[in-house]
C-alpha cells in the first residue's frame, strides 16, 4: 500500500520543467503527507493540456450517497481496477498522476514497534505515482469534490524485505501517454508493468514520523535501524 509519501517544498519550483504545468501551492508540499488531504495531482480535463490541480487523497465515488471522506480508497491494486466498481470506470479517462519524491513503509519487528522506511529515488529527485481521480457531484447544487487514489503493485527487490506492496511508479518517458485521453484502457494496463520502482533506495527513519503533526524534514532522517528510538505514534 501507500499510506505516506513526500513532496519536499523545493521540488515544487521543478515542476514546470519536470512535468511541464505550473508549480502547486506551497501548501501541498510536505515531508509526512497523509491520506485525507489535498495533493497536487496532474491530470487533464476534457482533452485540455495538463495542468495541476488539488485533489483529496481518497477516492470518492461518483456513486457514493456521501462526500465523507475515509481513508478506505486511498490505494487500489492495479492488478483489479477493472473488476473493481469504484475504478473500472475511471482507467479508460480519468488517469492521473501524483508527483512525489518519496514514500513511507512500515517493517514489523520482533518485540518492538513498527521500523519506518523511506523509500526514494537517487538524489530523492521527483517522480510521479500512477493514480485515479474522479468528481463527485450527485446533485447541480451541491459542491462537487474532486479525489484521487494511488494505484498500488507487488513491491519489488527492495520494498519486499519492509512490506508486500509499494506505490505504483511510472518511467517519465511514459507519463504523458498516462494521461492521454487517447489512450485506451488496455494499452493503460500495459504502461504499468513499465514502472521505475527498480531504481528505488531505502533509508530507515524515525518513529517520529508515525505522527502526522511531525511535518519537518527530520521525517527523512536515516536513524539506525538496530539504536535506540524514543519517538512514538500512531498512524494517522
Amino acid at each position: 500500500m501507500c499510506g505516506r509519501y513526500t513532496l519536499a517544498p523545493g521540488g515544487l519550483t521543478l515542476f514546470p520543467e519536470r512535468f511541464g504545468v505550473a508549480a502547486p501551492a506551497p501548501t501541498l508540499a510536505g515531508y509526512n503527507i497523509p491520506p485525507g488531504l489535498s495533493v497536487a495531482t496532474i491530470l487533464r480535463r476534457d482533452g485540455a493540456p495538463p495542468s495541476c490541480e488539488s485533489l483529496h487523497w481518497g477516492l470518492i465515488p461518483a456513486w457514493s450517497q456521501t462526500a465523507e471522506k475515509q481513508y478506505k480508497m486511498i490505494n487500489a491494486r492495479a492488478e483489479t481496477i477493472q473488476q473493481k466498481r469504484a475504478y473500472s470506470g475511471l482507467l479508460a479517462q480519468n488517469r492521473c498522476l501524483i508527483p512525489a519524491d518519496g514514500f513511507f513503509e512500515w517493517q514489523p519487528q520482533p518485540d518492538a514497534p513498527k521500523q519506518p522506511w523511506w523509500f526514494h529515488m537517487a538524489g530523492a529527485e521527483l517522480f510521479a505515482f500512477a493514480g485515479l481521480w474522479t468528481t463527485w457531484q450527485p446533485r447541480p447544487d451541491v459542491e462537487a469534490v474532486d479525489s484521487c487514489t494511488i494505484l498500488t503493485t507487488a513491491a519489488n527487490d527492495v520494498v519486499s524485505p519492509v512490506h508486500s506492496r509499494m506505490p505504483l511508479i511510472l518511467r517519465p518517458e511514459v507519463e504523458a501517454a498516462w494521461l492521454d485521453p487517447a489512450l485506451g484502457a488496455e494499452d493503460a494496463l500495459l504502461l504499468l508493468s513499465a514502472s521505475a520502482n527498480v531504481q528505488l533506495q531505502k533509508q530507515p527513519v524515525s518513529r517520529a514520523v508515525n505522527s502526522t503533526r511531525n511535518q519537518g524534514s527530520d521525517s527523512i532522517a536515516a536513524v539506525d535501524p538496530g539504536g535506540a528510538d524514543p519517538s512514538t505514534g500512531a498512524l494517522f
